[in-house]
């Protein structure tokens, strides 16, 4: 796992194109010290999360059906982030790879990649969160047809289907990446983090208590430095200059 941040951006990188940047132990308990590492980076707006060579991820180690107990979860630590996940797919993210995917709030897909859940037809079941989150996500049609038939997407159904926000060339990836990160990360990050934890919640709160939410976070946005900053860069029509304060 690389860890490394530039220009307000933590980017978390699977380095381990050989084994297909499975998600054995030692590349779990990586993935969840680097998020960590981001979440407590006050420089760190963004979160990118990318992987080296021809799959971001083939999912579990080989013969492994279901992490053991002790492993760390680094699915979960990267849900867990409260700012803003950028998976950048570069190529087949597969079973427990999609779920790392699925646990990111954007996902950026190069043209020839690949996004499916082959278990069922192996005997076991989807985990990482998988059927939880693309349930949420694609609705619950296509995440059976995904699911039950193992239908393989690729990157222009995905989008079409509302998994992923955007499909590039795969020589533009990066560069769509890191745009699509600057832009975040220009934005104010109390209020992005704020807005994330709205929307996430949504998913759990009947409609009512979801307005509510949203006018709680609001009210306590409106207490903020950033606020402030804000206002007054609008009126001196000039960019502003966030603190995360």
């Amino acid at each position: 796992m690389r860890f490394a941040l530039r220009d307000g951006v933590a980017w978390l990188t699977l380095d381990r194109p050989a084994a297909g940047n499975r998600l054995d132990p030692e590349v779990q308990g990586a993935l969840a010290d680097a998020c960590a590492a981001a979440e407590e980076a006050r420089e760190a707006r963004v979160v990118v999360l990318a992987a080296r060579g021809r799959l971001f991820s083939a999912g579990l180690p080989p013969g492994c059906r279901w992490p053991e107990a002790a492993w760390p979860d680094g699915v979960g630590a990267v849900a867990a982030l409260s700012k803003p996940v950028i998976a950048a797919l570069q190529g087949d993210a597969l079973g427990w790879g999609l779920g790392l995917a699925l646990a990111c709030d954007l996902r950026i897909a190069a043209r020839t990649a690949m996004l499916a859940l082959p278990e069922v037809g192996e005997g076991t079941l989807p985990g990482g969160g998988s059927m939880a989150r693309l349930a949420r996500i694609v609705g619950s049609a296509r995440a059976l047809e995904m699911v039950l038939l193992g239908t393989r997407l690729t990157a222009k159904r995905a989008v079409a289907w509302g998994l992923v926000s955007t499909v590039v060339e795969p020589g533009r990836l990066l560069a769509t990446v890191r745009e699509t990160a600057r832009r975040l990360a220009a934005r104010g990050p109390l209020a992005l983090r704020l807005a994330k934890e709205a929307v996430t919640a949504a998913l759990d709160l009947p409609l009512g208590e979801g307005i509510r939410l949203e006018q709680d976070l609001y009210v306590l946005l409106q207490t903020t430095a950033d606020r402030r900053e804000g206002i007054r860069s609008f009126l001196e029509r000039r960019r502003p200059r966030f603190g995360a304060r």
